[in-house]
């Protein structure tokens, strides 16, 4: 198999590795790594993450409703979320005694975090970490989460329609295939262009 590699966010974007060992940080507050889920697992814009209240964990439909997404004013989307990250989520928000109109991302009990505020906490957290890049942005974990479904094998398509891109071609800007793997693909189909020439 071959990977996929990011193009113009190489340096922006963790190993699957890198990010294991931030959200396993044995200081790491449960806090935090409820943010670091939030926005890995469904692949969450910052702006969509911050947004996200406990009303709109779809434990039935496996999925987080999301209601000011981008390109998409009013109307629902819906990023898939296992069963699995959803009741850990849940279980955050009991302990903190959150309600259905509540913040999942909250800065004081019940006010919205701020994109600054997460991104410092997400670079403190990569430097406890001990991973060595300068910085990560408030996108990394998207891209990162983008990067790994190709990796697995995950089609483009799927992929795209995951991140909720409106043009496949938004998604094709993570990616950068050569010449040479799509050859090396292609040699393991059966491509019926030798059945014609």
């Amino acid at each position: 198999m071959y990977f996929i590699t990011m193009q113009k966010y190489s340096k922006e974007w963790l190993r699957t590795d890198e990010i294991r060992s931030m959200i396993a940080l044995p200081e790491l507050s449960e806090k935090y790594e409820i943010w670091l889920i939030l926005c890995y697992v469904p692949a969450l814009r910052i702006s969509e993450a911050i947004n996200i209240r406990v009303r709109d964990l779809d434990l039935k439909s496996e999925s987080i409703d999301i209601w000011r997404g981008k390109g998409k004013s009013g109307e629902l989307q819906k990023a898939p979320c296992d069963a699995g990250t959803l009741k850990k989520i849940l279980r955050y928000a009991e302990h903190h005694d959150l309600r259905n109109n509540d913040y999942i991302m909250f800065s004081n009990k019940s006010e919205q975090v701020h994109r600054s505020q997460v991104y410092r906490v997400f670079n403190d957290i990569m430097h406890d970490a001990c991973i060595d890049k300068l910085r990560i942005g408030t996108h990394t974990l998207r891209r990162s989460r983008a990067q790994h479904l190709l990796n697995a094998g995950l089609p483009l398509v799927y992929v795209s329609k995951m991140l909720r891109h409106q043009n496949i071609s938004t998604t094709m800007k993570y990616v950068n295939v050569s010449v040479a793997d799509i050859q090396r693909e292609m040699e393991k189909i059966q491509d019926p262009v030798g059945t014609l020439i």
